[in-house]
Protein backbone atom coordinates (compact mmCIF):
# COMPACT_ATOMS: atom_id res chain seq x y z
CA UNK A 1 0.00 0.00 0.00
CA UNK A 2 1.57 3.05 -1.23
CA UNK A 3 0.49 6.89 0.20
CA UNK A 4 -0.15 7.90 -3.71
CA UNK A 5 -2.84 5.10 -3.82
CA UNK A 6 -4.41 6.79 -0.68
CA UNK A 7 -4.19 10.28 -2.33
CA UNK A 8 -5.99 8.88 -5.33
CA UNK A 9 -8.38 6.91 -3.52
CA UNK A 10 -9.41 9.97 -1.16
CA UNK A 11 -9.72 12.38 -4.45
CA UNK A 12 -12.36 9.49 -5.74
CA UNK A 13 -13.66 9.70 -2.51
CA UNK A 14 -13.83 13.57 -2.52
CA UNK A 15 -14.92 14.66 -5.84
CA UNK A 16 -17.77 11.55 -6.08
CA UNK A 17 -16.10 10.71 -9.59
CA UNK A 18 -12.69 8.77 -10.97
CA UNK A 19 -12.44 11.83 -14.10
CA UNK A 20 -12.70 14.60 -11.97
CA UNK A 21 -10.38 13.01 -9.79
CA UNK A 22 -7.74 12.47 -12.16
CA UNK A 23 -7.69 15.66 -13.51
CA UNK A 24 -7.13 17.09 -9.79
CA UNK A 25 -4.56 14.36 -9.03
CA UNK A 26 -2.93 14.96 -12.58
CA UNK A 27 -3.27 11.69 -13.45
CA UNK A 28 -4.66 10.25 -16.54
CA UNK A 29 -7.82 8.69 -15.46
CA UNK A 30 -6.46 4.81 -16.44
CA UNK A 31 -3.49 5.32 -14.26
CA UNK A 32 -5.74 6.37 -10.94
CA UNK A 33 -8.51 3.67 -11.87
CA UNK A 34 -6.07 1.40 -11.62
CA UNK A 35 -4.02 2.28 -8.59
CA UNK A 36 -7.17 2.42 -6.72
CA UNK A 37 -8.37 -1.52 -7.74
CA UNK A 38 -4.96 -2.16 -6.54
CA UNK A 39 -5.57 -0.75 -3.47
CA UNK A 40 -8.92 -2.46 -2.93
CA UNK A 41 -7.48 -5.14 -3.90
CA UNK A 42 -4.44 -4.95 -1.10
CA UNK A 43 -7.25 -4.34 1.71
CA UNK A 44 -9.49 -7.04 0.31
CA UNK A 45 -12.75 -5.12 0.33
CA UNK A 46 -14.78 -2.68 -2.06
CA UNK A 47 -14.17 0.96 -1.38
CA UNK A 48 -16.34 2.12 -3.96
CA UNK A 49 -19.81 1.23 -5.49
CA UNK A 50 -19.28 2.78 -9.46
CA UNK A 51 -22.29 3.71 -11.72
CA UNK A 52 -22.08 5.42 -15.30
CA UNK A 53 -22.51 8.95 -13.62
CA UNK A 54 -21.36 8.86 -10.15
CA UNK A 55 -19.46 6.99 -7.53
CA UNK A 56 -20.34 6.24 -3.78
CA UNK A 57 -18.07 5.20 -1.05
CA UNK A 58 -19.18 1.46 0.57
CA UNK A 59 -19.30 1.16 4.66
CA UNK A 60 -15.75 0.00 4.35
CA UNK A 61 -15.12 3.12 2.30
CA UNK A 62 -16.50 5.86 4.75
CA UNK A 63 -14.29 3.71 7.43
CA UNK A 64 -11.17 3.89 5.19
CA UNK A 65 -11.29 8.15 4.34
CA UNK A 66 -11.06 8.47 8.05
CA UNK A 67 -7.91 6.19 8.32
CA UNK A 68 -6.63 7.93 4.91
CA UNK A 69 -6.77 11.18 5.97
CA UNK A 70 -5.24 10.17 9.18
CA UNK A 71 -2.39 8.48 7.91
CA UNK A 72 -1.38 11.41 5.28
CA UNK A 73 -1.41 13.55 7.59
CA UNK A 74 0.99 11.70 9.61
CA UNK A 75 3.04 11.44 6.80
CA UNK A 76 2.86 15.43 5.90
CA UNK A 77 4.06 15.79 9.83
CA UNK A 78 6.79 13.56 9.32
CA UNK A 79 7.86 15.13 6.06
CA UNK A 80 7.77 18.24 7.94
CA UNK A 81 9.94 17.22 11.10
CA UNK A 82 12.16 15.99 8.78
CA UNK A 83 12.94 18.46 6.98
CA UNK A 84 13.11 20.76 9.67
CA UNK A 85 16.07 22.52 10.11
CA UNK A 86 16.69 24.50 13.39
CA UNK A 87 13.40 26.34 13.63
CA UNK A 88 12.56 26.53 10.00
CA UNK A 89 9.32 24.76 8.93
CA UNK A 90 8.54 23.22 5.69
CA UNK A 91 4.92 21.89 4.17
CA UNK A 92 1.44 23.23 3.07
CA UNK A 93 -0.46 25.21 5.64
CA UNK A 94 -4.14 25.10 4.85
CA UNK A 95 -6.27 27.51 6.65
CA UNK A 96 -9.93 28.45 6.47
CA UNK A 97 -11.70 31.35 7.69
CA UNK A 98 -14.87 33.79 7.86
CA UNK A 99 -14.34 36.38 5.46
CA UNK A 100 -15.80 38.66 8.45
CA UNK A 101 -12.56 37.88 10.97
CA UNK A 102 -11.55 41.04 12.26
CA UNK A 103 -10.28 39.93 15.54
CA UNK A 104 -6.73 39.31 14.33
CA UNK A 105 -5.25 40.39 11.16
CA UNK A 106 -4.68 37.15 9.13
CA UNK A 107 -2.96 38.80 6.54
CA UNK A 108 -0.14 40.43 8.34
CA UNK A 109 0.63 36.92 10.77
CA UNK A 110 0.71 34.82 7.09
CA UNK A 111 3.08 37.27 5.96
CA UNK A 112 5.52 36.65 9.70
CA UNK A 113 4.72 33.35 9.46
CA UNK A 114 6.11 33.16 5.99
CA UNK A 115 9.61 35.62 6.68
CA UNK A 116 10.14 33.19 8.92
CA UNK A 117 9.49 29.79 7.57
CA UNK A 118 9.64 30.33 3.49
CA UNK A 119 9.56 27.09 2.68
CA UNK A 120 6.22 26.66 3.37
CA UNK A 121 3.21 26.86 0.43
CA UNK A 122 -0.05 28.34 2.66
CA UNK A 123 -3.34 27.97 0.60
CA UNK A 124 -6.14 30.10 2.26
CA UNK A 125 -9.97 29.45 1.60
CA UNK A 126 -12.91 31.69 2.76
CA UNK A 127 -16.28 29.76 3.75
CA UNK A 128 -18.91 29.34 6.24
CA UNK A 129 -18.09 28.14 9.82
CA UNK A 130 -19.70 24.43 9.16
CA UNK A 131 -18.00 24.20 6.12
CA UNK A 132 -14.54 24.68 7.99
CA UNK A 133 -15.74 22.95 11.07
CA UNK A 134 -16.49 19.83 8.39
CA UNK A 135 -13.05 20.30 6.59
CA UNK A 136 -10.61 21.02 9.96
CA UNK A 137 -12.86 17.92 11.52
CA UNK A 138 -11.75 16.28 7.90
CA UNK A 139 -8.03 17.02 7.84
CA UNK A 140 -8.78 19.03 4.91
CA UNK A 141 -7.36 22.34 6.62
CA UNK A 142 -4.91 22.82 9.19
CA UNK A 143 -7.00 25.28 10.97
CA UNK A 144 -9.80 27.37 10.56
CA UNK A 145 -11.37 30.92 12.17
CA UNK A 146 -15.12 30.79 12.94
CA UNK A 147 -18.15 32.15 14.25
CA UNK A 148 -20.23 30.57 16.33
CA UNK A 149 -23.74 31.68 17.97
CA UNK A 150 -24.86 29.40 21.15
CA UNK A 151 -22.29 26.43 20.15
CA UNK A 152 -18.67 25.25 20.55
CA UNK A 153 -16.61 23.62 17.79
CA UNK A 154 -17.73 20.11 17.77
CA UNK A 155 -16.21 17.61 20.36
CA UNK A 156 -12.57 16.64 18.96
CA UNK A 157 -11.55 20.03 18.08
CA UNK A 158 -9.08 22.23 20.04
CA UNK A 159 -11.04 25.83 20.03
CA UNK A 160 -9.33 29.09 21.27
CA UNK A 161 -11.63 32.08 21.75
CA UNK A 162 -10.27 34.90 19.77
CA UNK A 163 -13.40 37.64 20.71
CA UNK A 164 -17.11 38.11 21.07
CA UNK A 165 -19.31 40.53 18.59
CA UNK A 166 -22.59 41.46 18.21
CA UNK A 167 -24.79 41.50 15.65
CA UNK A 168 -25.76 44.91 14.30
CA UNK A 169 -28.19 46.47 11.48
CA UNK A 170 -26.61 48.42 8.62
CA UNK A 171 -28.73 50.19 6.15
CA UNK A 172 -27.45 52.71 3.39
CA UNK A 173 -27.39 56.33 3.75
CA UNK A 174 -30.33 57.07 1.95
CA UNK A 175 -32.92 54.76 4.22
CA UNK A 176 -35.38 56.46 6.53
CA UNK A 177 -33.11 55.09 9.81
CA UNK A 178 -29.46 56.80 8.47
CA UNK A 179 -30.11 59.10 11.32
CA UNK A 180 -30.90 56.62 13.69
CA UNK A 181 -28.38 54.97 15.91
CA UNK A 182 -30.21 52.03 17.64
CA UNK A 183 -32.75 49.86 16.65
CA UNK A 184 -34.65 47.13 18.91
CA UNK A 185 -35.71 43.53 17.70
CA UNK A 186 -39.06 44.91 17.92
CA UNK A 187 -38.44 47.80 15.13
CA UNK A 188 -36.80 45.30 13.13
CA UNK A 189 -39.69 42.45 12.84
CA UNK A 190 -41.37 42.53 9.31
CA UNK A 191 -39.36 44.55 8.02
CA UNK A 192 -37.55 43.64 4.56
CA UNK A 193 -34.07 42.16 5.66
CA UNK A 194 -30.96 40.89 4.14
CA UNK A 195 -29.38 38.17 5.72
CA UNK A 196 -26.90 35.13 5.23
CA UNK A 197 -27.93 32.36 3.96
CA UNK A 198 -30.57 30.07 6.10
CA UNK A 199 -28.76 27.40 8.05
CA UNK A 200 -25.01 29.14 8.13
CA UNK A 201 -24.12 30.48 11.70
CA UNK A 202 -24.23 34.04 10.86
CA UNK A 203 -27.73 33.46 10.05
CA UNK A 204 -28.62 31.15 12.85
CA UNK A 205 -27.20 33.84 15.06
CA UNK A 206 -30.25 36.78 13.84
CA UNK A 207 -33.25 34.13 13.37
CA UNK A 208 -32.51 32.78 16.81
CA UNK A 209 -32.67 36.02 18.20
CA UNK A 210 -35.79 36.98 16.55
CA UNK A 211 -37.18 33.28 17.38
CA UNK A 212 -36.50 33.97 21.33
CA UNK A 213 -37.97 37.11 21.49
CA UNK A 214 -40.94 35.75 20.22
CA UNK A 215 -41.00 38.40 16.88
CA UNK A 216 -41.26 37.47 13.07
CA UNK A 217 -39.06 38.88 10.32
CA UNK A 218 -38.97 39.15 6.81
CA UNK A 219 -35.92 38.24 4.88
CA UNK A 220 -36.29 39.32 1.36
CA UNK A 221 -32.62 38.52 0.29
CA UNK A 222 -29.69 35.88 1.24
CA UNK A 223 -26.41 36.60 0.77
CA UNK A 224 -22.64 34.18 1.14
CA UNK A 225 -20.77 36.63 1.75
CA UNK A 226 -20.41 40.00 4.21
CA UNK A 227 -19.50 42.08 0.58
CA UNK A 228 -22.99 41.10 -0.81
CA UNK A 229 -24.77 41.59 2.13
CA UNK A 230 -23.61 45.36 2.37
CA UNK A 231 -24.09 45.93 -1.84
CA UNK A 232 -27.40 44.79 -1.66
CA UNK A 233 -28.37 46.73 1.70
CA UNK A 234 -26.62 49.88 0.13
CA UNK A 235 -28.86 49.18 -3.36
CA UNK A 236 -32.10 49.36 -0.95
CA UNK A 237 -33.37 45.52 -0.95
CA UNK A 238 -33.52 45.72 3.20
CA UNK A 239 -32.11 46.24 6.36
CA UNK A 240 -28.97 44.25 6.35
CA UNK A 241 -27.19 42.59 9.44
CA UNK A 242 -23.56 42.33 9.62
CA UNK A 243 -21.15 41.40 12.11
CA UNK A 244 -20.21 45.08 14.19
CA UNK A 245 -16.60 44.69 13.25
CA UNK A 246 -17.16 44.04 9.92
CA UNK A 247 -20.10 46.76 9.32
CA UNK A 248 -18.02 49.63 10.90
CA UNK A 249 -15.48 49.11 8.28
CA UNK A 250 -17.98 50.14 5.84
CA UNK A 251 -17.87 53.86 5.10
CA UNK A 252 -21.51 53.21 2.56
CA UNK A 253 -23.49 51.87 5.41
CA UNK A 254 -24.76 53.31 8.49
CA UNK A 255 -24.49 50.97 11.58
CA UNK A 256 -27.70 50.58 14.01
CA UNK A 257 -26.57 49.11 17.61
CA UNK A 258 -29.43 46.56 18.35
CA UNK A 259 -30.16 47.18 21.63
CA UNK A 260 -31.06 43.64 22.54
CA UNK A 261 -28.35 42.25 20.02
CA UNK A 262 -27.61 38.45 19.79
CA UNK A 263 -23.56 37.92 20.41
CA UNK A 264 -21.29 35.71 18.51
CA UNK A 265 -17.72 34.07 19.34
CA UNK A 266 -15.15 33.49 16.90
CA UNK A 267 -12.69 30.49 17.25
CA UNK A 268 -9.77 29.09 16.28
CA UNK A 269 -9.78 25.54 15.58
CA UNK A 270 -7.60 22.94 14.79
CA UNK A 271 -7.79 19.27 15.34
CA UNK A 272 -4.39 17.36 17.42
CA UNK A 273 -4.48 14.10 15.43
CA UNK A 274 -4.58 16.12 11.98
CA UNK A 275 -2.45 19.22 12.13
CA UNK A 276 0.45 19.69 10.29
CA UNK A 277 3.93 20.88 11.51
CA UNK A 278 2.84 24.34 9.68
CA UNK A 279 -0.20 24.06 11.19
CA UNK A 280 1.51 23.65 14.58
CA UNK A 281 3.59 26.62 13.46
CA UNK A 282 1.65 29.28 12.70
CA UNK A 283 -1.14 28.46 16.07
CA UNK A 284 2.16 29.28 17.84
CA UNK A 285 2.59 32.50 16.11
CA UNK A 286 -0.76 33.51 16.94
CA UNK A 287 -1.11 32.14 20.12
CA UNK A 288 1.64 34.75 20.95
CA UNK A 289 0.55 37.29 19.64
CA UNK A 290 -2.59 36.88 21.53
CA UNK A 291 -0.32 36.29 24.41
CA UNK A 292 1.59 39.96 23.62
CA UNK A 293 -2.08 41.59 24.04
Amino acid sequence: MELRQLRYALAVAEERHFTRAAARMHVAQSALSHQVRQLERELGTTLFVRTSRRVELTEAGERFVLRAREVLAAGERLRGEVATTGSEVRGTLRIGTITTLTQIDLPAHIRTFLDSHPGVDVHVVSSMSETIVEQVDAGELDLGFIGLWHTRPRAGLTARVLGTEQLVAVVGHDHPWATRTTVTLLDLAGKPTVDFPAGTGARRQSDDAFAMAGLPRNVVAQAGTATLVAALTEAGVGVGFLPESDAVTRAELRVLRIADAPIRTVHMISKATLVTPPGRAFTDLIEQHLADG
